[in-house]
């Protein structure tokens, strides 16, 4: 039987990364959001539309989520009409949002107890990379979901890394975040202490930097 996907969320990284899944998996996919346009977009790529998040779960084997947030994830994922009052066993759902450990293990576990795999897989990069399908992709979750999902992960990224059990995808993502911030820091001090000398052409001084 062939695998159905879901998406849930087609914001401007989720349109993207659903749009890759569509034209590289070989599997059918249908996805859910609340606007309409997005929809109307993937539809040339033979992506179905969903009437709800509930609707994707009943009919996909896998679920995408790629929402802005924890309150979000959390409706969706926990919610009185979400994914866990559809999800079947041996199904999984895959949350690419940026979202707290402590939520993946909650999601994980009420997902368990329906019978299916939770894995955390948060992205980093741009919005090109997303519709250049070369995310880097932080998973959480166990070895042999990781394996499963690998292929189809693969569509929305160039760099997949299993970082860890459930929830290290996003510990990994807060890490990255946290140097992305402090190199804009480091980067904004170098640039004052140029302006300050008196001696360094600020661009000149970027152009160096970005050549490493």
């Amino acid at each position: 039987m062939t695998t159905t996907l879901g998406f849930i969320g087609l914001g401007v990284m989720g349109e993207a990364m659903c749009r890759n899944v569509a034209r590289k998996s070989g599997a059918a996919v249908v996805a859910f959001d609340q606007r309409a346009e997005p929809l109307a977009a993937l539809a040339r790529d033979g992506v179905a539309g969903a009437s709800s998040a509930a609707d994707v779960a009943a009919r996909a084997e896998i679920v995408f989520m790629c929402l802005p947030g924890e309150p979000q994830v959390r409706a969706v994922g926990l919610g009185p009409d979400g994914l866990v009052a559809r999800v079947r066993s041996g199904h999984t759902v895959v949350d690419m949002s940026t979202t707290p450990v402590a939520l993946a293990r909650d999601l994980s576990q009420a997902f368990a107890a329906r019978g299916a795999d939770f894995a955390d897989a948060p992205v980093a990069r741009t919005a090109q990379a997303a519709k250049d399908g070369t995310l880097s992709i932080m998973v959480g979750g166990d070895s042999a979901v990781f394996e499963r999902l690998k292929p189809y992960l693969a569509c929305m990224g160039s760099e997949i890394t299993h970082c860890g059990p459930v929830g290290a995808g996003q510990a990994v993502k807060l890490m990255n975040n946290m140097v992305v911030a402090q190199t804009v820091v480091a980067l904004a001090e170098a640039l004052a202490v140029a302006r300050a000398s008196g001696a360094v052409d600020p661009r000149v001084l970027f152009e160096t930097l970005t050549k490493g």
